[in-house]
């Protein structure tokens, strides 16, 4: 017992130091572009009628986080570690109610094991309150009251059911306005509650209610400042000129080859860990020398800076350690009906959530597999035989759960997607919305700069649009004079089609990304750099260190 609760208080910490780095160290390209929807949404854009922003819906929390830092401190400078921390905290809260959720129908170790896998595993590894959190926290904690109604053993009042009813509802709606795809999640949330409530439609009324009065009060809202039709107008234009979503047969196609891929490392991992566990004569080392070889492997590529494959591969890990766990599992007849119930509930709602992105997103199998968090921990701690007699078993998988919160702690997140490791973050950004966080030494520095050079410039405006890294927005108090920060990959057509259908938000000012006269590749080409130069009518071109502005 003393081992075990000395191995709890190693993963605690572990997990305490990966909340950490997450919080101060790195910097990701999707954290710029949530922090400017935050930021416009603050000062005063409307939803769909000023903002084509494909994520906009989910923009809610980050918005009042920085109003309330904003109205107590008075100044900007640090919100963005302030805002990372807030939503560590909110994870790891819901870490601990899946926690107090799952004990209930196993062992206390099974289930902090599940909690801790869950806290290590954040869909971008970034901790943030955008919308790949949002949904991830939303729908577990859907879960977890379906848990409450439906296969906790102790009997509740009747007052007590409909207020988690009632709680459901309210997450559910988060879940789905964070997220509107995420629909196909509500429908097997609602499939769910009519199969398990057996005749007694009080629970599934009161959630049904609840979404569609929420529903209904935000669209009223929205229709409180546009017609249906503009409305229409607005989500048709911001579809068809958003070009990270879609992707028709090809996107099957790349599905299909990421299938393929993904066999084959079931193939290898699996073979391996068969092979050497019938060597020891020991089958029951299966499960976490699989475990250990997928972590481990991905640890020691972050650690040799390997980029021999995209990053996303990563997430790729958690689906090929869950299935090779449930079809290990089911074929070994180890699930009890207790156990099946569970799987029935929290795998299915983690495949909601996967058939969500895969629908929505033309992010590959790997990438989309980062929101099967839940069914990865479930399943885990469910294999886990915390009664083993074989030590290895044990020892192996304490070294699997480790090698999860490794990569969090050794993994660094950089703008260029590079597989870096953290002794490459080398200097603290020292003013800013950035102030605080610890990057490369030549991202530091240009946070450093562009937030002095940029906002000298850029507060005279009116309305701004700045190419690059979403995050110069909070640089300066002018407003984002087009429809979406997202970093785009061709500065095409979109943005006109922006500026016809509003003429009032035209920028009075440009800034492209331009270092020592060298313009970034990707603007050179496009574009925006051939209407800047012939169309635009800029009066007067400045050149900062990392930009080049054009002036009306």
């Amino acid at each position: 017992m003393k081992k075990i609760s000395t191995l709890k208080y190693i993963l605690i910490g572990l997990t305490f130091i990966s909340a950490v780095k997450m919080i101060f160290f790195g910097w990701v390209i999707d954290e710029g572009y949530a922090f400017a929807i935050g930021n416009r949404l603050l000062q005063g854009d409307l939803l769909f009628k000023d903002m084509w922003e494909l994520h906009q819906t989910s923009g809610y929390a980050i918005e009042f986080l920085l109003g309330i830092y904003r109205f107590l401190v008075r100044s900007g400078e640090g919100e963005v570690v302030f805002v990372r921390a807030v939503g560590m905290i909110i994870h790891l809260a819901v870490s601990y109610a899946l926690y107090r959720a799952l004990k209930r129908h196993m062992s206390d170790e099974k289930a902090f094991i599940a909690a801790v896998l869950y806290a290590n595993l954040t869909p971008k590894s970034i901790c943030i309150p955008e919308f790949s959190n949002l949904i991830n926290q939303t729908s577990v904690l859907t879960l977890i009251c379906l848990d409450r109604l439906y296969l906790e053993k102790s009997a509740e009042d009747k007052k007590k059911r409909y207020m988690t009813a009632f709680a459901a509802g309210v997450f559910l709606s988060l879940c789905v306005m964070s997220y509107p795809p995420s629909v196909i999640f509500a429908v097997f949330v609602f499939v769910y509650v009519l199969l398990k409530s057996k005749g007694k439609r009080g629970e599934f009324i009161t959630m049904l209610s609840v979404c569609l009065i929420s529903g209904a009060l935000y669209i009223v809202r929205i229709f409180s400042y546009m017609s249906a039709g503009e409305l229409g107008d607005s989500v048709r234009m911001m579809l068809s000129s958003d070009s990270t979503h879609g992707g028709g047969l090809s996107k099957i196609t790349g599905y299909a080859s990421d299938t393929l891929i993904l066999v084959i490392f079931i193939v290898v991992f699996g073979a391996a860990a068969f092979l050497i566990s019938k060597l020891l004569g020991r089958k029951e080392l299966f499960l976490p020398l699989v475990f250990i070889m997928v972590f481990g492997w991905r640890v020691l590529h972050i650690l040799l800076k390997n980029d021999t494959y995209p990053v996303e591969y990563t997430f790729g890990c958690i689906l090929i350690v869950s299935v090779l766990v449930l079809i290990y599992e089911i074929k070994a007849g180890a699930y009890s009906a207790e156990d099946k119930n569970l799987l029935k509930l929290y795998v299915g709602g983690s495949l909601g959530v996967f058939l969500t992105v895969l629908a929505a997103c033309n992010q590959s199998v790997f990438s989309s597999a980062k929101y099967l968090t839940v069914l990865f921990a479930v399943t885990a701690a469910l294999s886990y035989k915390e009664k083993s007699r074989d030590g290895n078993f044990r020892i192996l998988f304490a070294a699997g759960v480790m090698a999860v919160i490794l990569i969090n702690i050794f993994q660094y997140a950089n703008p260029r997607n590079r597989l870096l490791n953290i002794f490459d973050a080398e200097a603290r950004v020292p003013s800013g919305p950035q102030a605080g966080l610890i990057l490369e030494r030549m991202y530091a520095n240009k946070a450093r700069i562009d937030n002095q050079e940029l906002s000298e410039i850029l507060n005279s405006a009116d309305y701004v649009m700045i190419t690059g890294d979403a995050i110069t927005y909070l640089y300066t108090d002018a407003r984002i004079g087009h429809g979406t920060t997202i970093m785009t990959e061709d500065y095409g057509e979109n943005y006109a089609l922006y500026w016809e259908a509003r003429p009032d938000r035209k920028p009075d000012m440009i800034a492209v990304e331009c270092y020592e006269g060298s313009l970034d590749a990707v603007v050179a080409s496009s574009w925006l750099i051939d209407y800047l130069e012939n169309e635009y009518g800029a009066s007067e071109v400045v050149d900062t260190t990392y930009y080049r502005i054009y002036i009306k």
